[in-house]
């Protein structure tokens, strides 16, 4: 906050706050009632339902740390620079000022320390100082923060009801009552979630980015003193620029500390956790807090797409000595493969279990499907649910076809009565899996070449020792 009432005579604020609002409340409602009707390229035949209430990107939207942290955190850093730059006014009433450049920290900490986190961390935000789970040291830190932050804007504002009284009377003075109520009521919003309304965690984010939205609007209306002229306006714009964007990169990084793993999420509290491929920086920020034991790579590593990353992780994984299984590039080995993850996946001695791909967009979350169905039980529906929230689109055509063809195998009593995989059946009538093409090129090119190409089965790894870390590939070198 700004306020100078004798740099100001009063005049309204204009339409120009609402419309820039108007054109955030647009796509939020867009992502919650448009269904994309997108075909996929690979399978174009197969037909791919949606089995959310609500179209997959608004769930990927309202996940923490997402797009709409990330607006949050680039509108927090704004009014941030906007009220710092109104300290520089001499003579004004600083203690609001500073009041105002306090309210615009908070809430670009908030806005950088998403919760709750996907992985059972506690977390760096403000609930942690109120969370038992939490190192003492790191709550007693937050709160002192947290209060020090309060305790600005409530010196900044006034302890007196009267003190209340002037500040109300400027704000009106000013033109921005309205706008400032509007934004601390939006800003209470983004504390609660709405019950029963999906997805969860998508309004009160909006109601965040909005209230940041109308705050900075503010801020620029009540930014003090005469328009600078041309060669101090470039040095405060080159200034202020220089200082937003260091303060969304803090952000930025605060928010990506808070999921080291790109797409991290706890899929079995304790046991199994997913991510995509991981770099060597966040799996040190991630085994410090987990501590896994085996890290399964569903990615076939042994071909041209073979991630960077993979040298990164395979050293991690001989310096702290864990059980490392790496998805063979052989068709004729994918079933094996898929039941050693499983058969692993329910090992005490292997918990917790890090899962990933590349990017965790298809692979894992299939993986997750199938785990689900197979081992828990749970109902197929409810398995692709979570992948279309996940991923943020339909599951891919392909993964329909997976489904149909290891399911029955894994599962055939639970497979024969769920009505969603006989669904699934239906929707890829008359698509061929290419799996059994790619299984038949792969046996007779091994007719062709008798002496074989020295590559160890999956079974027989897989299942050599359960003690010490083994590796799963197509061939051992």
């Amino acid at each position: 906050m700004t306020f100078d009432s004798s740099s100001h005579p009063r005049r309204r604020f204009g339409r120009w706050p609402w419309i820039v609002l108007l054109a955030t409340v647009l796509p939020a409602i867009w992502h919650v009632v448009n269904f994309p009707a997108d075909i996929d390229p690979e399978f174009p035949a197969v037909v791919r339902p949606t089995f959310n209430r609500r179209p997959p990107p608004a769930y990927r939207l309202a996940e923490p740390g997402d797009t709409i942290d990330r607006v949050a955190i680039y509108v927090a850093s704004l009014a941030v620079v906007l009220a710092l730059g109104g300290l520089w006014k001499a003579g004004s009433d600083h203690r609001l000022r500073a009041a105002g450049l306090a309210a615009a920290l908070a809430a670009l900490w908030h806005a950088a320390t998403p919760g709750p986190t996907f992985d059972g961390w506690h977390g760096l935000g403000w609930r942690t100082a109120f969370d038992p789970a939490a190192p003492a040291w790191l709550r007693l830190l937050l709160a002192v923060c947290a209060g020090g932050l309060a305790a600005v804007v409530a010196l900044g504002v006034g302890w007196k009801p009267s003190a209340w009284a002037l500040r109300w009377r400027q704000a009106r003075e000013h033109g921005v009552a309205v706008v400032l109520v509007a934004a601390l009521m939006l800003a209470v919003a983004r504390q609660f979630e709405i019950p029963g309304v999906e997805p969860a965690g998508y309004w009160p984010r909006w109601a965040f980015v909005w209230a940041l939205v109308l705050y900075a609007a503010m801020l620029l209306r009540l930014w003090p003193g005469r328009p600078p002229g041309l060669r101090a306006g470039a040095v405060m714009a080159a200034g202020g620029s220089g200082l937003w964007f260091a303060l969304v990169v803090g952000g930025v990084w605060l928010s990506w500390y808070h999921r080291p793993l790109e797409r991290l999420r706890e899929v079995v509290p304790g046991k199994i956790f997913i991510s995509a491929m991981p770099t060597a920086r966040g799996l040190e920020i991630a085994q410090a807090r987990h501590h896994f034991k085996t890290i399964i790579n569903l990615f076939p590593e042994d071909t041209p797409l073979r991630s960077p990353r993979l040298p990164e992780e395979l050293r991690f994984v001989a310096q702290h000595h864990l059980r490392y299984v790496r998805s063979p590039a052989s068709v004729a080995d994918s079933d094996d493969f898929l039941d050693l993850t499983l058969e692993l996946a329910q090992e005490p001695d292997a918990w917790p279990v890090l899962v990933h791909c590349h990017g965790c967009m298809d692979r894992t979350p299939a993986w997750v499907g199938i785990y689900q169905f197979v081992v828990e039980g749970k109902p197929l529906e409810e398995s692709l649910r979570f992948i279309e929230q996940h991923r943020g689109y339909r599951p891919k055509a392909s993964v329909t076809l997976l489904y149909n063809r290891v399911l029955p195998r894994l599962a055939p009593e639970h497979a024969r009565n769920d009505p969603t995989l006989a669904l699934l059946n239906r929707c890829a009538r008359g698509t061929v899996d290419p799996y059994y093409a790619e299984l038949r090129a792969e046996q007779e090119h091994e007719g062709a070449n008798p002496e074989g190409d020295g590559r160890v089965s999956v079974r027989q790894v897989g299942r050599a020792s359960a003690a010490v870390p083994f590796t799963v590939s197509k061939s051992r070198r």
